[in-house]
């Protein structure tokens, strides 16, 4: 622990590949009620294989890494002989990208040339790491092993004599890493010769990575009853065909070693095997696990997750939070009081006085009243007083949205319904909620909308405060969280605002923090050649999201969601939005949403909510629209953006008052 105060950014890092075993032993938290935690979603102690599936950030390479060997002696004060045995399980831990699979494809060469050459190439690769492991375990036993009968049992895995190459464990493994070199220096001098590498394939596959595994159980008591676990983590490096093999190790998997396989959402090229190219069994040869989804679908467990996971990185960089107690995180950000309907707003809005309250509160609406036929100036005029709320900036704007959204005919119902809208907003400040209860019932529905158009009048961003608040846009994935913290704790120390050492995290560094996060989460995800178009078509979505949301009267509250049949997309479009949801700009959810005109059950997707401070949406999981086809194609398929202003303007039309071509405005052909 350092010294008691903040000195350096405390998550700055943020990455499972920056921290060293101890760190990930020292930084791991977990799940506080559910049963097994997280090693219950990887189970290292279950043969059966698993494709563990996740975004960018969402604990998939810590979750792996801590159930490695080297991790595991670490939880056991360095005892990797009291690790398996309480455990059940050794993991092999493997990245593969620091294998540079890339060399092993293309050069002129056919994939019949390169596979089998990767093929014992990745197999040397797990048979060393494998190896060292057990060398080092070997070290921890107070008797050795007949390596001499180790050694013998390998060489008969081979498909050619292996005699004098090797005689026990130590040499075995300056066989393996011998072979592995040779490999590398003639495929990466391949290139420059522009001639095939002349490699002898001297085992058929499997044959290592399955065969090992059964002469260690043999050999050494304490592993006879233990499951040797491949962890081969970011398999999204790996070339299509390459993932064939991985998959045939998958469908042949046998004895006591399994196979855990660890990739971005994107990151699975074919489930199709060597050979015949039949596909792997989902639930019958492997298990499909997404980590982040799942995260999300458990709510309460994953805020306590993260929360213990920033308490237990601040207490290791001195903080002086309290990090004993469950909600002391909270206390150290400033939110937005709720209370009497956000009458705190009105001091952060107007800390000068009145001066400025109808020229930003009303300046559209004074507009939009002249539509009225036969509406003068005086009736303007009547209008707004009647809707006015002396002294609560937040229930005169209540009122103003109430009237929008009933949104009257003539002059008399104009003033009518002002003063009814008033007299309801009135009672509400004056502390009457019986007089005031339909407008009351109005802002428990549209609270969070009326907000966001009280700041948007004002020209200010919409706040996005408190942890909660934060655990809600990371998206059930812990990196984004600690992202945003970052940027956070970097704009309130630059205020002066002693984050996490005494002081509170003002609004406006929180508000300024997570957009930054956002601007990270967008720029950071790489969707290939893809790219532009993915993020043309999320920004769409999010623009209309957002133009409904500050509209004259928006017909969703808290609009986060979109539904759209499938089967009513281009093909462009479905890959668009295929490629967006890998890449977790979108996220699809599960129960989809009922078609109201046909009843069918259409897929449902929401932006991500690290993105809604970027347009300034929602985050809470609550309004959907539906995107018919024709709307949809022209937002999703890049052939046909060029017919999105005119649907987009036409679609949005009884939305945004006065009519016009703004919404246009926001999309060019």
């Amino acid at each position: 622990m350092r010294e008691p105060g903040l000195h350096e950014n405390p998550f700055d890092l943020n990455r499972a590949s920056d921290f060293s075993d101890a760190e990930i032993a020292e930084h791991w938290v977990d799940f506080s009620d559910a049963p097994g935690g997280l090693l219950g979603i990887l189970k290292p102690t279950l043969r059966l294989p698993m494709l563990l599936l996740g975004g960018k950030g969402s604990g998939k390479t810590h979750l792996m890494r801590y159930c490695s060997a080297p991790v595991q002696a670490a939880r056991r004060d360095g005892s990797l002989t009291r690790a398996v045995a309480q455990d059940g399980y050794l993991g092999i831990y493997v990245l593969a990208n620091a294998l540079n699979t890339d060399k092993f494809s293309g050069k002129g060469l056919s994939a019949e040339y390169w596979n089998p050459i990767f093929s014992m190439y990745f197999e040397l690769w797990l048979a060393t790491s494998l190896v060292d492991i057990l060398r080092d375990f070997c070290a921890q036993r107070h008797e050795p092993i007949d390596e001499a009968a180790f050694a013998a049992g390998v060489s008969d895995l081979f498909d050619i004599s292996m005699s004098g190459e090797f005689r026990d464990v130590s040499s075995l493994l300056a066989y393996l890493t011998r072979t592995r070199k040779s490999i590398d220096f003639a495929v990466n001098n391949s290139s420059l010769s522009g001639k095939a590498a002349e490699i002898t394939i001297t085992f058929s596959p499997g044959r290592l990575v399955f065969g090992i595994p059964r002469l260690i159980a043999d050999l050494v008591p304490e592993l006879a009853e233990v499951l040797i676990v491949y962890l081969i983590d970011e398999v999204e490096n790996f070339t299509e065909d390459q993932q064939r093999f991985l998959n045939s190790l998958i469908r042949y998997r046998s004895g006591n070693a399994t196979i855990k396989l660890g990739a971005r959402l994107y990151g699975v090229k074919t489930y199709e095997t060597l050979g015949s190219g039949e596909p792997i069994k989902r639930n019958a040869e492997y298990e499909r696990v997404e980590l982040d989804r799942l995260l999300r679908e458990q709510p309460r467990e994953y805020e306590n997750l993260v929360r213990s996971l920033v308490q237990k990185r601040l207490q290791a960089f001195g903080s002086l939070v309290d990090t004993k107690g469950n909600r002391a995180l909270d206390q150290c950000f400033e939110i937005l009081d709720s209370s009497n309907y956000w009458e705190a707003a009105q001091r952060d809005l107007m800390p000068h006085g009145e001066s400025d309250r109808r020229r930003y509160l009303h300046s559209r609406l004074k507009d939009d009243l002249k539509l009225i036929p036969g509406m003068a100036d005086d009736d303007v005029e009547a209008v707004l007083i009647a809707l006015a709320v002396p002294d609560h900036l937040f229930l005169e704007k209540a009122s103003s949205f109430y009237f929008r959204k009933k949104w009257p005919k003539s002059v008399a119902q104009a003033i009518d319904l002002a003063q009814y809208a008033g007299d309801q907003a009135r009672a509400l400040a004056a502390g009457y909620r019986n007089e005031g209860k339909a407008l009351h019932d109005f802002i428990s529905y549209w609270g969070s909308d009326i907000l966001a158009q009280l700041y948007y009048d004002f020209r200010r961003r919409v706040p996005y405060t408190g942890f909660p608040t934060l655990v809600t846009l990371s998206q059930g994935s812990p990196r984004n969280l600690l992202t945003n913290l970052k940027h956070i704790y970097r704009r309130a120390q630059f205020a002066g605002e002693h984050p996490f050492e005494g002081g509170v995290i003002s609004i406006r560094s929180q508000t300024d923090g997570v957009r930054d996060g956002a601007s990270w989460f967008w720029e950071d995800a790489q969707p290939g050649s893809d790219g532009m178009r993915v993020r043309e078509a999320v920004e769409g979505i999010a623009i209309l999201f957002r133009t409904v949301r500050f509209g004259h009267a928006p017909s969703e509250c808290d609009l986060c969601m979109f539904s759209v049949a499938l089967d009513e997309l281009t093909d462009n479009s479905r890959k668009v939005l295929r490629i967006a949801e890998n890449w977790s700009y979108l996220i699809r959810l599960p129960e989809g949403r009922r078609n109201k005109n046909n009843r069918r059950v259409d897929e449902k997707f929401r932006l991500a909510p690290m993105l809604a401070p970027r347009w300034e949406v929602s985050e809470h999981l609550r309004g959907s629209i539906e995107l018919a086809g024709e709307f949809a194609n022209a937002i999703l398929d890049p052939d046909l953006r060029s017919t999105l202003p005119t649907i987009f303007k036409r679609r949005v039309n009884r939305i945004v008052s006065p009519p016009g071509d703004g919404a246009q405005e926001l999309f060019q052909a």
